[in-house]
């Protein structure tokens, strides 16, 4: 006999739908997962699932917002903009890649599931970039382009840097099973996360330090 579900409140239900979402679409993609997939995995009845996203296509967006949403290192573009109108570049910039690393750690499965749509191009993906990725890209490329001008950041493109720091933050923390087992080290652990913390500065700003109090908002260092 089949086991019957407990009552679930709609809130809770549609929470554990998103975070059910996310580690399907992180883990076996969009094409992969199917919403009976997804209501397994939230436990919950696969209708449910449907009462409050229709389709597949509205939840992996749905799944986008709730992770940027929710998590406190996603700041809008106009508080950065705000702060570097107000602060040095380098403690800007050191700020920002404190908050990349920090949700990076926290949501190593959203750049799973980002990393699965850039393969192809799709209307998925370009409404992801003009959606949620641009904002930032434009954000951060500023930010280095200031901080080049001060003399503090690396010379070069400030989009191939952007994803060179995009890659050295990530990559570590996306395959942690391979870093742990490489390194023997766990890669979200504190003492990790700080190290990578410097060396993504020092991969942007080579030869200074990254600036006091850096970071404080953003994580317990």
């Amino acid at each position: 006999m089949a086991t019957k579900r407990k009552n679930i409140a709609p809130q809770d239900a549609r929470s554990r739908i998103l975070a059910a979402g996310l580690e399907a679409f992180s883990s076996i993609g969009f094409e992969g997962a199917s919403l009976r997939q997804i209501a397994t995995l939230a436990d919950v009845q696969h209708q449910l699932v449907v009462y409050h996203f229709k389709t597949k296509d509205i939840l992996w967006r749905e799944v986008i917002s709730f992770v940027l949403e929710k998590n406190e290192q996603t700041r809008e573009p106009s508080y950065w903009i705000d702060k570097l109108k107000h602060e040095e570049p380098a403690s800007v910039l050191g700020d920002m890649v404190h908050a990349l690393v920090a949700f990076t750690a926290q949501y190593p499965e959203f750049t799973r599931l980002v990393t699965f749509e850039g393969q192809t191009d799709s209307e998925r993906l370009r409404w992801l970039l003009k959606t949620h990725v641009r904002p930032y890209y434009k954000l951060f490329t500023n930010t280095i382009m200031v901080a080049q001008k001060a003399g503090v950041a690396r010379a070069g493109d400030p989009g191939q840097l952007f994803y060179a720091l995009i890659g050295l933050v990530t990559m570590g923390l996306v395959s942690a099973h391979e870093y742990r087992i490489m390194t023997g080290k766990d890669p979200s652990s504190p003492k990790e996360i700080e190290k990578l913390i410097d060396l993504a500065y020092d991969v942007l700003c080579p030869g200074h330090a990254i600036p006091k109090g850096v970071g404080d908002s953003h994580m317990d260092r």
